[in-house]
């Protein structure tokens, strides 16, 4: 009876070790975490810009108070819904801004902002009723064109586009404006240089020109030694790889509407080629 106590502990302590291990979790089969919460919907961040109301005014013409200058004129583009470039428009010597100004919004229409800077009074003009301007130097009218586009995009922020504005000159503004745009080509890189602004396009000024970011010169004529001196600074500037254009119109003396208001108007979509703030504002040709 007692031999058999060994093999009886033996047979317990198997079955004890079998029962253990079937107690044991499995290795293989780890325990899965809870699977994450998807995050809350966050509202959007977009939101479309709200066009501004149709700019309206009682006159297409209004005076612009420039401080520390004489008055500007502007064109307006009555109706406009979104910005619209600016087209500086300066006048000949013993002219008026409200002359140019006219003449370059039947260029434009209601498509951008024309900026007319007055210059200075001349003494020898016809009466007080009839004042005519100058200026004083191309230093001066610089001053007075920046006071006027920041005037300007004060006095209409939400319509004003702040890229370099197209210069167009007659005459003296011509002039002036070859002086202005070659210190600051990247500001007036666009040129519409109107009986006059040929003598001072030297190589080394066509150069800056070209360097400092000019994109384009187109100059328009009417009289022959306008069209004679136009063509040698078309070749100091197409020298300096400046894309440049001359238009002859009938010789109708020194003036800037009429056929030269015409030759104009068709001569813009080359000027402003390139130039997407203009797209579809370009006149017709």
């Amino acid at each position: 009876m007692f031999r058999s106590l060994p093999i009886l502990t033996l047979l317990l302590a198997l079955a004890s070790s079998c029962d253990s291990r079937r107690a044991e979790p499995s290795a293989a089969a780890p325990t899965a975490s809870p699977s994450p919460s998807a995050p809350p919907a966050l509202p959007s961040a977009v939101v479309a810009p709200k066009e501004p109301s149709p700019l309206r005014a009682a006159s297409p013409f209004v005076d612009l108070t420039v401080p520390g200058h004489p008055a500007a004129v502007v064109s307006l583009p009555n109706g406009a819904t979104s910005r619209r470039p600016v087209v500086i428009a300066v006048h000949g010597n013993y002219g008026r801004p409200e002359w140019q100004c006219q003449a370059v919004r039947d260029l434009f229409e209601d498509r951008a902002f024309i900026l007319c800077p007055r210059g200075i009074p001349r003494d020898d003009s016809p009466g007080p009723d009839d004042i005519r301007f100058t200026y004083e130097s191309n230093a001066v009218l610089e001053l007075e064109i920046d006071a006027g586009l920041r005037a300007l995009a004060a006095a209409y922020p939400d319509y004003v586009d702040p890229g370099p504005p197209l210069y167009m000159g007659f005459s003296l503004g011509a002039i002036q404006g070859v002086a202005i745009a070659s210190r600051r080509p990247a500001d007036f890189p666009r040129l519409v240089l109107i009986e006059g602004g040929h003598d001072a396009w030297k190589p080394d000024v066509a150069q800056a020109f070209a360097k400092g970011g000019g994109n384009r010169v187109l100059f328009i004529c009417s009289q022959k030694f306008c069209e004679r001196d136009a063509r040698w600074a078309a070749a100091r500037l197409r020298e300096a790889k400046i894309p440049t254009r001359i238009v002859k119109t009938a010789d109708v003396g020194h003036r800037y509407n009429g056929p030269v208001a015409e030759a104009t108007r068709k001569s813009l979509p080359w000027s402003l080629e390139g130039d997407a703030r203009f797209g579809d504002l370009l006149p017709a040709p």
